[in-house]
This record gives C-alpha cells, structure tokens and sequence, in this order.
C-alpha cells in the first residue's frame, strides 16, 4: 500500500507541494513532521537528479512510515 500519491503538474516553475490533510493526524505537529521528512528526502533526491513541478499527497499511514522506506516509496513514485 502507497503511503502517498503524486500528481504531476505541467509548467515551467520548478517546485514541490506537499499536501498532509487532518484526516492523517488532528495534530498539526505530526502533519509537520512529515512535511519535513518528505522535504528531507526530495533535497537528496534533487542533488542528484532535476526535479519538475508535482503534488505530494500524504495517505492514512504516512506518519508510521521509516526513513528508508520513504525514500524507496518517493523514488519508485517519482520514477527515479
């Protein structure tokens, strides 16, 4: 099971949206948190490779998932 979804969006800005609804935790902490984990992994992903414009929607499960395998699922979904 994908703990997120991506959604390319066509345009010549370059940038990142990532999306964490209430609906995954009432806390806005644990919404920030993944935030910055997935922001922690795109900055590795982006030295090595150029990164378009996409969405990054967090699905119910998002805030139990590890370092490693973040990376795995955001490489895979990105087509990296």
């Amino acid at each position: 099971m994908s703990h997120f979804s991506v959604k390319f969006v066509k345009g010549e800005k370059k940038g990142v949206v990532i999306s964490v609804s209430k609906k995954i935790s009432k806390k806005a902490v644990t919404r920030n948190t993944i935030k910055r984990r997935v922001r922690a992994v795109l900055r590795d992903l982006e030295k090595k490779q150029e990164l378009t414009s996409f969405l990054i929607i967090a699905r119910p499960g998002a805030e139990n998932i590890k370092g490693d395998e973040l990376k795995k699922e955001l490489k895979a979904l990105l087509g990296l």
